[in-house]
Parts: structure tokens; C-alpha cells; sequence
């Protein structure tokens, strides 16, 4: 095993120390291994060592609104804890090893003769200066997030319940429906007719000009028979599976002099049809938002969970739906895609920012393809779109905050900025490739063993 202080020698941290302050440090210092899973430092203890990891990685947390939010990651090379022993007061959050991880526990006595050196207090300043407003950033960002899921559950309560009851509605009006039918049958044979089911297949299995020609012939049938409204009633016929011959064939047998309000009634009884059924999918569609809403802000469970990603992408998709009417979607998942552990709204938030920009990018139209494989010990998402891409320079610049390429009150640029943050917490990575046939983020995240 190295000793200490050829680890800390070949540290940048460390490098430039002078060889007897690095001796006094690590005579001092112990090599320590931390098993995963295992707590160093506990928010509100006392301060009494700082680590330095030299393999591995540690986890930092802190407990905000009863949950314990991640607040990044500390890897080989970086330090811990040096916070509190600067100000000599409790530790400000938790630290545990996500995996097994080597390290050095400098005790307080040596940490102070480190501070002997300025070029140790230099950077030991803008380190805490840093992670000072990560932690402000992240914690500000998760109380707006734990607002917005308040928020939406108390909108998804008073939503269901009106949902549930036009789903109730629906139902009884198609047995109702289905009850009129009935009864217009037995009528219809009391007039002659013998059927008024409509024979053949659904206007929507007919090509454009074959639905056109259908329309142009039926409009002529019920012209003939002074229906009204006859350009409003032959879409809906054609649509049920009415042709003129069939509705011909079946008001032959009629009394002219009913015909003309027995078509008419055909044509609404259709209508009325394709009402009922529009009202069932606009109502199992609200329930299905209503669900999508509650499960992607992760009320109510534990922020740290194993995801599958699969599911939160998704469900992103039924919510951007309306971004995404003239682009077709294409989604292709490993069947055996592993599970990753993060928390899920913020991975969610991923997938959002993701595919909106994709979307944005696409507004004439394009291909969204959203791919997701398991390679070695991670999963890689990858989303992709057809639009024109972005200049080297603008690529260069995309994760950085407040940068956008929007117009002006489109967008904050935000968006990727917090992407790339929060892959950084959940100790992933994103990167992108961009031509003039279109943009490519891949994002990878460590899976559950």
C-alpha cells in the first residue's frame, strides 16, 4: 500500500505542499476504507476530522422538509468536512460512502497545521465558497420543487373527482345509447327497414381519396332526398362504415314520405356515436394525466428510490403530447433495461428538459427517437431529434446557466443547466453531439447492481 503522503503528493490539492508539512500531516492522518453504505460524518455532530478520498465515493445529504436530499458527490481526489472545522461548529449534513471507498482521515490537529499554508487556505476557501452555493442551490431548488408537488397533488385531488364523475356520465350515457339502439331497431323494422348497423369498414380505414370520393357520393344520396345539412351528415356517415349504396339499399323498403327524416336520423344517431365515444377517451385521458401527474412528482415516497427510467420517460411523453403532434416518437428500451437509484423527480425533470428542447427544435415537424440500453455497470438513454443541430460554439455553451439559443421569454436556459447539475448529484454524466441532421444527448446513469 502507498503511503499517505505519496498519495497526497500526487494529489492537485496537495502537489505543491511542502514535503514537511505533508510528512507532519500524514504522520497525524490515518488510511481508512469505508465500507458502502456506511456514515463518516452525521449532520449536527461534532467536527473533529476532514477526509480526502483517494478511491471510491462519498454521498452528501442533507435533511430538508423530512426527506434527505442529496447534495452531490465527493471522488477521488476531493475533500470532506473541511467546512465545519474552518467554523468549529456541527456538521452541516451527512456524509456516507455510496460504494467502498479509500480514504484519509486527517484528524483536527493536523488540519490546523495545514492551514499554515496559504496556498491550502486559498483553495480550501474557494472550495467552501463553492459548496456553498451548491448546497444553497440545491436546497432552494428542492423547496420549489416539494411547492410545485404540493401544488400538483392538491390540483390532482379537486381534478378527480370531476374526472371520475364524467367517467360515470360516459358510462351511463353509452348504455343509454346502447338502449336507444335497441329501441331504433325495433321501430326501424315496424317502418320495413331490416337493419341499420352500418355493413362496412370505418371510414378511417379509407385512404384520403377513397374516404373523399365516399363523402362527394353520399353527399349526392342525401341532396337527392332533401336531407339537411348534407355536407355535415355524410362525414359522420362515412365514418360509422356507411356507403350510399348500403344506406340506399336499406331506406329502399321505406315510405318516401319519412325517408328524408329517417336518413337524417341515421346520419345524427352516428353522430351521436362518435360523441359518446369521445367523451369515454377524453375522460379515461384526463384519469390518465391525473395519474401520470401523481407519479412523476413522486409525492408522498422516499426521494431516493430504485427507478425505472423507462416508466418516467413514458409517462414525460403523454405529458409533452401536445409538443409533440406533428413528430413521430420512437421508443426503443433494452427488455432487461437494469434499474438506477436516484431520486425520481429529478430524473423526471431530465427526461422533460430533454425532450421539450428536442421538441422545440423540431417545430416544422422531425423524428424523436428515445433509445435506452444497459452497458457494463450503466444505463444509457439516448434522445434524439431530426432538426437542424447547433454551431460548435453554441454546443459548447448548452449546460451553461442561463444560456439559451430561444428568442427572448421562450425559455430562462435554464433547463440544461439543472440536467447536467443533476446528473452530477446522481454521479452521471450527459453528453451531446450535434450535425446539421439533427442533435443526439446521451445520458448514462450508474445501475443498481
Amino acid at each position: 500500500m502507498r503511503s499517505s503522503a505519496e498519495i497526497l503528493k500526487g494529489l492537485p490539492y496537495f502537489s505543491d505542499l511542502p514535503d514537511d508539512l505533508l510528512s507532519r500531516v500524514c504522520d497525524a492522518s490515518e488510511q481508512i476504507v469505508i465500507e458502502a453504505g456506511k456514515v463518516i460524518i452525521a449532520e449536527g455532530s461534532d467536527s473533529v476530522e476532514m477526509y480526502v478520498v483517494v478511491d471510491g465515493q462519498l454521498v452528501v445529504t442533507k435533511r430538508s422538509g423530512g426527506k434527505d436530499v442529496e447534495l452531490g458527490r465527493i471522488g477521488p481526489g476531493d475533500v470532506v468536512g473541511e467546512i465545519a472545522l474552518l467554523d468549529n461548529a456541527p456538521r452541516t449534513a451527512t456524509v456516507s460512502a455510496a460504494a467502498d471507498t479509500h480514504a484519509i482521515r486527517v484528524p483536527v490537529a493536523a488540519f490546523e497545521d495545514l492551514l499554515s499554508d496559504s496556498r491550502v487556505v486559498r483553495r480550501m476557501f474557494r472550495t467552501v465558497t463553492s459548496r456553498l452555493r451548491g448546497i444553497e442551490d440545491s436546497l432552494r431548488h428542492e423547496e420549489r420543487m416539494a411547492a410545485l408537488g404540493k401544488m400538483a397533488a392538491q390540483l390532482m385531488h379537486e381534478l378527480n373527482n370531476p374526472a371520475a364523475a364524467v367517467a360515470r356520465s360516459t358510462q351511463e350515457l353509452e348504455k343509454l345509447h346502447a338502449a336507444l339502439d335497441v329501441e331504433a331497431g325495433a321501430l326501424a323494422g315496424l317502418l320495413g327497414v331490416a337493419e341499420l348497423a352500418p355493413p362496412e369498414m370505418p371510414g378511417s380505414e379509407l385512404s384520403a381519396l377513397a374516404r373523399a370520393e365516399a363523402e362527394e357520393s353520399m353527399v349526392e344520396f342525401l341532396q337527392a332526398n332533401q336531407v339537411e345539412d348534407p355536407w355535415t351528415i355524410a362525414p359522420v356517415l362515412i365514418e360509422e362504415g356507411w356507403t350510399r349504396e348500403t344506406l340506399e339499399a336499406g331506406l329502399s323498403t321505406v315510405d318516401p314520405s319519412i325517408r328524408r327524416h329517417l336518413t337524417r336520423w341515421v346520419g345524427l344517431r352516428a353522430a351521436a356515436t362518435q360523441v359518446v365515444d369521445e367523451l369515454g377517451i377524453g375522460a379515461r385521458r384526463i384519469s390518465e394525466l391525473v395519474r401520470v401527474v401523481k407519479e412523476y412528482s413522486f409525492l408522498d415516497r422516499a426521494p431516493i428510490l430504485e427507478i425505472d427510467v423507462t416508466t418516467g420517460i413514458r409517462d414525460t411523453l403523454i405529458l409533452l403530447k401536445h409538443k409533440l403532434r406533428n413528430i413521430e416518437v420512437k421508443v426503443d428500451f433494452d427488455e432487461d433495461l437494469r434499474k438506477v437509484e436516484a431520486p425520481g423527480r429529478d430524473l423526471n425533470q431530465v427526461w422533460t428538459n430533454l425532450i421539450d428542447n428536442a421538441a422545440d427544435a423540431m417545430s416544422e415537424g422531425g423524428t424523436l427517437e428515445v433509445t435506452g440500453h444497459n452497458d457494463d455497470d450503466q444505463i444509457v438513454i439516448k434522445v434524439s431529434d431530426t432538426g437542424t443541430g447547433m454551431p460548435e460554439q453554441v454546443a459548447q455553451r448548452i449546460f451553461d446557466p442561463f444560456f439559451t439559443t430561444k428568442d427572448p421569454g421562450k425559455g430562462t436556459g435554464l433547463g440544461l443547466h439543472t440536467v447536467h447539475t443533476i446528473m452530477g448529484r446522481i454521479g452521471g454524466s450527459i453528453t451531446l453531439s450535434s450535425t446539421d441532421q439533427g442533435t443526439t444527448f446521451e445520458v448514462r446513469i450508474p445501475a443498481v447492481v
